[in-house]
């Protein structure tokens, strides 16, 4: 029986990847910008906290040419350039009412803890886990099996909703149920297949 319903924060509570403002570059700088940042393996260090978001700045900074570094920096808080996805803080605040408890399994920087103000739905949010606090990374299961350690939860009773189905697959091998996160109305179809709504 589920009990706890656990979401991901990136491209299912907020967009993580500032799109519109990347489009907005001419293509070699979108291509420079996209290398120094998100595809460069200090995004992965910094979600597992072993780089802070001043790190990572000085470290973009260091790889893009001049002209691009006060861009880059922008995109090194690309929390700024983007927002919530549409519909979830109804959604969780449906689920937070009917009696469904709500938290939070995010690869995410030390940064969140500064823009977590920014996602409406994390008010229905019971507890947060956030990789960098305990420098671990979907999908391994350790940090499946601390989660449920940290909060007291059965895995049996959660549900945890994801954008990216190894991040679903791993908590399926743990023992929780999982929804890859194909937008709002389709997790509601989901949600409702499993009685839930």
């Amino acid at each position: 029986m589920i009990r706890n319903i656990v979401f991901d924060m990136g491209e299912v509570l907020y967009h993580f990847y500032p799109t519109e403002a990347l489009a907005a570059l001419v293509p070699e700088d979108r291509r420079i910008i996209e290398g120094a940042i998100f595809r460069h393996p200090d995004w992965i260090l910094q979600d597992r906290g072993d780089v802070t978001e001043a790190e990572l700045t000085e470290r973009v900074r260091a790889r893009v040419p001049e002209r691009l570094r006060e861009t880059a920096e922008q995109f090194v808080r690309w929390y700024e350039l983007t927002s919530p996805v549409e519909g979830m803080d109804s959604l969780a605040g449906e689920l937070a009412a009917a009696g469904y408890q709500l938290y939070l399994l995010s690869n995410a920087g030390e940064a969140f803890h500064r823009f977590r103000v920014r996602i409406p739905a994390l008010r229905f949010v019971r507890g947060e886990f956030v990789s960098a606090d305990y420098h671990l990374l979907k999908p391994d299961p350790e940090i499946y099996a601390k989660f449920a350690e940290v909060f007291g939860l059965c895995p049996e009773e959660c549900l945890f909703i994801d954008d990216w189905p190894p991040n679903i697959e791993a908590a399926k091998a743990c023992g929780w149920d999982g929804i890859v996160f194909g937008g709002v109305d389709d997790l509601r179809r989901e949600l409702a297949k499993r009685g839930i709504l």
